[in-house]
């Protein structure tokens, strides 16, 4: 719960990545507001020690019974998109990694740059975050046409 804060003006959530190492994330108004929902429907807000996601107390219950201490897990996150994938009949080819291309790609086309993609993603070589990057009908931003005089 301490990684979710407020600074400069902006509310910013810490994500730490594989290696440990800590980035911060700010979030965007729909997701700060759903976010806050979640904290008072969990009843977790005064808990500051404890992770924001967590794993349900039952092991077959979707949070009726409240829920553990514990973190969900990386594989727990997976089974969720899944099943909303499944429930939302989305392709079953959707995966975290998917969602996590899917919002990079967006926001390049958006007009982000390359650095500030990397910050967001949080690898530590750029090229990866360049192999995370889908190529969408960029014919008309071709070099090409660009130095068409």
């Amino acid at each position: 719960m301490g990684s979710y804060k407020t600074t400069g003006g902006h509310r910013v959530q810490a994500v730490y990545g594989r290696s440990g190492k800590e980035r911060r994330v700010p979030l965007d108004p729909e997701a700060f507001e759903r976010l806050e929902a979640w904290l008072d429907v969990a009843g977790i807000r005064a808990d500051l020690a404890g992770p924001e996601f967590r794993s349900a107390r039952a092991a077959r219950g979707p949070g009726h019974a409240g829920f553990a201490l514990r973190p969900l897990t990386r594989r727990a996150v997976h089974v969720l998109v899944k099943r909303y994938a499944r429930a939302l009949r989305l392709d079953m080819g959707v995966t975290v990694h998917s969602l996590r291309v899917a919002a990079l790609t967006t926001a390049r086309e958006r007009g982000s740059d390359t650095i500030d993609l990397q910050g967001f993603a949080g690898p530590a070589d750029p090229r990866t975050t360049l192999t995370d990057i889908r190529s969408r009908d960029r014919l008309s931003k071709s070099p090409v046409l660009v130095l068409k005089s």
